[in-house]
Parts: C-alpha cells; sequence; structure tokens
C-alpha cells in the first residue's frame, strides 16, 4: 500500500503550513523515523535565482514548516542543500538562496555552501550505474525530497522523481542530457538517480504550481495543495492527475511502472480528495501545439508533427540579454554569443533538451518546430 497524503492548503500561511507538516508527519509516522542526532537534508527545489512569487522553486515557508517540525522532534543538524542550474559555486548558490527568499531560513537551519561532490554506485542501475552526488546528500542520514509541482518542457511535469536531479553538481547536468538525450532513456536515468539516493519522504509544494513553459518560464497556477509520501511514484502519478497529465504520457512514471516499482492499483490517498486543474502545458506537448487545430485535422495533423517535426528552441534577439547562462547548459555546445546576443549555430543537432530555455533568465527562448533531419 502506498498512502499519499493530500491537504488544502490555499496560501503561504505559516500557520496553515505547519498545522499541515503536522498532519503529514502524523499521517505516514514519520516522526518514528526522526532521531535527534540524525544529520537531515532539506532538499528544495531550487531551480534558479527566481522569487518565490514566480513559482519557479519550493516556496521558503513551505520549507520552514518542516524546518520547525524537525527541530520540535529535537533534531539539531538541519540542511537545506541543493545544486541549482549552472556551476555549482558558493556564489552562485548564495545567489539562489537570496533570490528565493532562503536567507531568511538561515536562523533556523543551514544553507549549504559546500560545492564538494563524490561518486555514489547503484549497481541495480538499468541505464547508469554510478552518479556524482553533491556532498550534503552523500552525507545525510535522512533526506526529506522537497518538489515544486511544475509542467516541464522535456518530461511534461516536475514533481519528487523529478527534483532529485538537483543532487548532482551544477554543469554534470547537461552532461546527463547528452548522455541520455531520448526521454526514454533520460526518464530511465531519473529514476536510477531516485534510486541511488532514496529519500525517506518526498513533500510536493503544490499551493502554487507553475503551468505552461515549466519548469522556469511558465506562469502561476493556483491549485491549493500540499502532498506527503514515502512513495514518490504514487505521488507524482497523483500529482500529474493535478495538472491534467495522463500518466501514461509521463515517462518517468512509466519507466517506474514498468520495473515494478509503481503499481497504481496500490495507491491511497488519505486525506481531501483531488481536482484536475487543467494546467496548460508546454509547447513541446503535442496536444497543446494542436490545440488551436479544429479538432477533425488533429489526427492526420498530430500524426505529421510527431514523424515529421521536432521541437527547438528559438532565440527572441531582442529580449536577449546575452548572459550566456543558454550556452553554458547546452549539453551539445551549439549556442554561441555574438555582439552580445545568443545564437543558435547548428539546429540539427539540437536534443531538444531545452536546458536553454530553462536557464534563461530573460525569458527569450520559445519553442518553434522544424523538420526532424
Amino acid at each position: 500500500m502506498s498512502i499519499v497524503s493530500v491537504i488544502k492548503v490555499d496560501k503561504y500561511d505559516t500557520a496553515l503550513l505547519e498545522r499541515a507538516v503536522d498532519e503529514h508527519f502524523d499521517r505516514l509516522g514519520l516522526a518514528c523515523d526522526i532521531k535527534p542526532d540524525m544529520k537531515v537534508l532539506i532538499k528544495p527545489n531550487l531551480l534558479s535565482a527566481r522569487k518565490p512569487e514566480c513559482v519557479a522553486t519550493t516556496h521558503p515557508e513551505v520549507i520552514l514548516a518542516i524546518i520547525k517540525k524537525l527541530k520540535s522532534l529535537g533534531v539539531e543538524s538541519v540542511t537545506v542543500a541543493d545544486s541549482p542550474g549552472g556551476p555549482y559555486l558558493a556564489a552562485n548558490l548564495s545567489s539562489v538562496y537570496s533570490a528565493c527568499g532562503y536567507k531568511a531560513l538561515e536562523k533556523y537551519a543551514t544553507l549549504n555552501y559546500s560545492t564538494g561532490s563524490g561518486k555514489v554506485r547503484n549497481e541495480n542501475g538499468k541505464v547508469i550505474k554510478e552518479f556524482d552526488i553533491i556532498d550534503p546528500i552523500r552525507e545525510a542520514d535522512y533526506i526529506i525530497n522537497v518538489a515544486k509541482l511544475k509542467t516541464h518542457s522535456l518530461t511534461g511535469m516536475s514533481g519528487g522523481i523529478k527534483n532529485m536531479f538537483g543532487a548532482i553538481p551544477g554543469l554534470v547536468k547537461p552532461e546527463m542530457h547528452y548522455r541520455f538525450p531520448g526521454i526514454g532513456d533520460f526518464s530511465e536515468m531519473l529514476i536510477d538517480l531516485f534510486e541511488t539516493v532514496r529519500p525517506n519522504v518526498t513533500f510536493i509544494d503544490a499551493v502554487v504550481g507553475m503551468e505552461g513553459e515549466g519548469p522556469n518560464m511558465g506562469t502561476p497556477k493556483n491549485c491549493g495543495y500540499f502532498l506527503a509520501s514515502r512513495d514518490v511514484y504514487a505521488q507524482d502519478a497523483v500529482a500529474a492527475g493535478i495538472i491534467g497529465i495522463p500518466t501514461e504520457k509521463v515517462e518517468m512514471i512509466k519507466c517506474a511502472e514498468e520495473r515494478g516499482l509503481f503499481e497504481p492499483a496500490d495507491t491511497v490517498l488519505v486525506g481531501d480528495s483531488i481536482e484536475c486543474k487543467d494546467f496548460l502545458l508546454p509547447e513541446t506537448d503535442d496536444d497543446s501545439y494542436l490545440s488551436g487545430v479544429p479538432s477533425f485535422m488533429r489526427g492526420t495533423l498530430g500524426f505529421f508533427a510527431k514523424r515529421f517535426l521536432k521541437p527547438v528552441p528559438n532565440v527572441k534577439k531582442g529580449s536577449c540579454v546575452g548572459c550566456g547562462k543558454c550556452a553554458e547548459s547546452c549539453p551539445q555546445h551549439i549556442i554561441e554569443i555574438k555582439s552580445r546576443k545568443a545564437r543558435i549555430i547548428k539546429k540539427s543537432n539540437c536534443i531538444s533538451c531545452f536546458c536553454c530555455q530553462e536557464m534563461c533568465p530573460a525569458h527569450s527562448i520559445t519553442v518553434k518546430r522544424r523538420l526532424k533531419r
């Protein structure tokens, strides 16, 4: 039986979130896990230096409520750590903490500034058996994964499974996109990674999610949910239902089910009921791409689009600031900065990972479709 605890929380209110965390702990029996001498690691989604109201990152009030619960259980060592996009450097971590509203958490817990990492093996891995994992995660006794519910241009959605990609340091992440360019293999890699780290519990901040061009360029979507589970696969399936994506369209969940890690019939919702919020999906989604097409034409055009077209990034020169974040994150190294503007120099080599769009602070990269070659 896979219990997914669901609580309706309609705003980032300290008292509401603290009560919700207490309820999640009770329903899942988490207090029994906790010992005062543990090194507890909280892993939020800190994708980039964005304000909380941009909804690209886990809201700091959610993290604070979890920290306070741990402190009430006598835990002294609580560390908050993630590897955001870009280089895994202390200066980058500091700017992300400041922008995301996490500096205020320093009076309650330790914000990680260490940038070390090391190899962790998982002999049961399907497509990869060894990962480079950041030190605070490797050294933790207990790991609490705290994701943000968002749409995602590559994986369709970002929830508990995808959040663990931040366990990999900085610019090693584009290397993973290069090694696993197809969505199938990339999703298998994410499952291998999650099974290597094995967080003890996952929370999902779905109070306000992100729809559209997620995980960084979308818009806020009021959902009013706060989820928790020991079974991330069942939990992500529930989260997909909130977004309105069938689980068969989410490769990560399909891979988990095929491996026997997820059995839909075993999922038990405890607490509030779930309602589909019908998120606007990214332009990379075939259904979203065809949304303006008359229904009688979608079958033919959908077949053509899937077989002959592929989504690729396109730079809007007018708003590009030439910061180089896109070039830095491109696993294929096909983006250059010329005359203070980004330019994609060989789109035929693009693997459609959309790391460039994900890391663009100016929202200057859109999705276009072009003929496959």
